[in-house]
């Protein structure tokens, strides 16, 4: 069973923090990673400057007192960078207005792997490059800091040019708030793997899973108010996946009557014997993502029109009609 470091303030020695002295950060992207964390930096003790383009990010940037700049100017003045818009804008961004701001000592910090793993970051020679990934939304980030609770987060050097990338990347993390859940030991295969694998097999297969239970409840008689409800509308789920966060995955089947359990054990077990999923996952974690095709194919000039096709396809589907027309007779 493999584990993993995991750092925390009460194990980081203070020296350890004193790579971000003397150093200008500049938050790249002030959307919902980019506002939390700059808010955090902030509030850790820095002044970080904020490189948006002219937007409604940047006047709310502006608004809330930020040292608000062009990408390319933040950039320039910035030591450490932190690299928060979204990933297929990053290549471009970083090769026509990050890249030429950077300078040997530099440090990129990248949110997500997905782009430096695949290849898609043009990086300059002797500039530090590493990740810290909070596994939280934007605003769960801020508000996390905020009451002291923390949140988990992945870090990891992917490129030490200067020798002191691990203690700028622990830094970082300490900074945001990364260290008060548990700065866990990564790596960016790790992190844009696992999260392709999460957004291409298991939700998939969680959305497939809701909707054919729709189709076939629908079609034993029962009414759609009552099936969508009792499948996720009444928020039933959220709150069992809450508590499996809390509880564990079994932990939290105390919770449920009796019945429930027994019925909810019972099924599962039966469904051990079934390897298809196993299957079906395993081709997708080595097929598609870890074979790099799927980074390849969401790289190309299409993809954007795809990705809007499959969203017109998936709108139109029953269980969105029907969704829908039980919203509207719901009422707020």
């Amino acid at each position: 069973m493999a584990h993993a470091e995991i750092h925390r303030d009460r194990s980081i020695d203070a020296a350890d923090l004193t790579a971000l002295s003397g150093r200008t950060i500049g938050v790249i992207g002030f959307g919902n990673q980019g506002a939390a964390q700059a808010a955090n930096l902030r509030d850790s003790g820095h002044a970080p400057v904020v490189g948006n383009r002219d937007d409604a990010y940047a006047a709310s940037a502006a608004e809330e007192g930020f040292d608000l700049r062009s990408i390319a100017d933040a950039t320039d003045a910035a030591d450490v960078v932190l690299l928060l818009v979204p990933d297929e804008v990053q290549p471009e961004l970083v090769r026509s207005e990050i890249a030429p701001g950077l300078r040997a000592g530099d440090t990129l910090v990248v949110a997500s792997g997905y782009n430096f793993h695949f290849g898609l970051l043009e990086v300059p020679d002797g500039v530090d490059v590493v990740m810290v990934a909070p596994r939280m939304i934007g605003a769960a980030v801020r508000d996390r800091y905020v009451d002291r609770h923390g949140f988990p987060c992945f870090v990891s050097v992917e490129r030490d040019a200067t020798g002191r990338a691990w203690e700028t990347t622990l830094a970082v993390a300490r900074a945001i708030g990364g260290t008060l859940g548990g700065a866990i030991v990564s790596s960016a295969r790790e992190e844009a793997a696992l999260d392709l694998f999460s957004e291409q097999a298991v939700w998939p297969a969680i959305l497939d899973v809701v909707r054919t239970a729709h189709r076939v409840a629908i079609e034993a008689g029962f009414s759609e108010e009552a099936v969508l409800n009792e499948l996720y509308l009444s928020a039933e789920p959220a709150e069992v996946f809450a508590h499996v966060a809390r509880d564990g995955l079994f932990g939290q089947l105390g919770l449920h009557s009796r019945t429930s359990q027994y019925g909810q054990l019972r099924a599962l077990r039966a469904l051990e014997s079934h390897d298809e999923q196993a299957s079906r996952f395993a081709r997708v974690m080595h097929d598609d993502i870890l074979s790099g095709d799927f980074a390849r194919e969401w790289s190309r000039p299409e993809a954007g029109e795809r990705l809007d096709a499959l969203r017109r396809e998936a709108g139109e589907s029953p269980i969105a009609a029907a969704e829908a027309e039980v919203r509207a007779r719901l009422g707020p």
